[in-house]
């Protein structure tokens, strides 16, 4: 606390002159008005100094995260926070506190598209005393959906009544299959556990009781 001195002798509005008593006079003002300042300044700090959030796009929210606030003080004071975004809450929004307090930051992306969202936490101990806290909310577009493992194949049945059945092919190189899957009847068919980064090629051929066609014209898949 800065006092300024008096240097310059005056008479009081009343009575005899003294300049001691008229300085203390001032001093004493002075000293009543700066503890009734640094009385409503409370200092505080708070961890962590910033908060990121990731998310995906269309996924469940994100975990809350906590914010600590500390001060050097024994006597109560009142704590408050606020936010500028819709997808930030922060709670409690008031409370009291002494040395420490706790507050629960948490982060909804059900709404937004994908992108980077900012915003800032104010957090005010007292009347005067705040600090922000810068929020950021990373948002990830959904992955892209799992790759099908599945080849679906269909043929044109052979009018040949003693047909009993057809035979799929398939193989990792054109014209060389390794392995063959008997599927009656039928005009179309399946063919899973087929494994990804993988081209393979099919055929299909006809069977009866004299053995096979030869094959049909052949087709390919590659699996992503």
């Amino acid at each position: 606390m800065e006092h300024t001195h008096q240097t310059t002798w005056f008479r009081c509005r009343y009575g005899h002159p003294s300049a001691t008593l008229c300085l203390w006079q001032v001093l004493g003002v002075t000293a009543v008005i700066g503890l009734g300042l640094v009385s409503e300044c409370f200092a505080f700090t708070v961890s962590p100094t910033a908060l990121t959030f990731n998310a995906v796009q269309g996924a469940t929210t994100p975990p809350s995260q906590t914010l600590s606030v500390y001060r050097d003080s024994s006597k109560q004071a009142t704590l408050s926070d606020s936010d500028n975004a819709s997808w930030l809450t922060v709670s409690p929004t008031t409370t009291s506190m002494t040395s420490t307090a706790q507050l629960t930051v948490a982060a909804s992306a059900e709404e937004l598209a994908a992108g980077t969202y900012y915003s800032t936490i104010t957090i005010k101990v007292g009347k005067r005393s705040s600090t922000k806290i810068p929020v950021t909310l990373i948002v990830s577009p959904p992955p892209p959906p799992p790759s099908a493992t599945t080849a679906t194949l269909a043929w044109t049945p052979v009018t040949d009544a003693t047909i009993s059945g057809y035979i799929v092919h398939i193989g990792i190189a054109s014209g060389l299959y390794t392995r063959t899957i008997t599927v009656g009847n039928l005009t179309s068919y399946t063919v899973d556990s087929l494994t990804t980064g993988t081209t393979y090629y099919f055929a299909v051929t006809a069977a009866n009781s004299a053995g096979e066609s030869p094959p049909s014209n052949e087709v390919s898949k590659s699996i992503y």
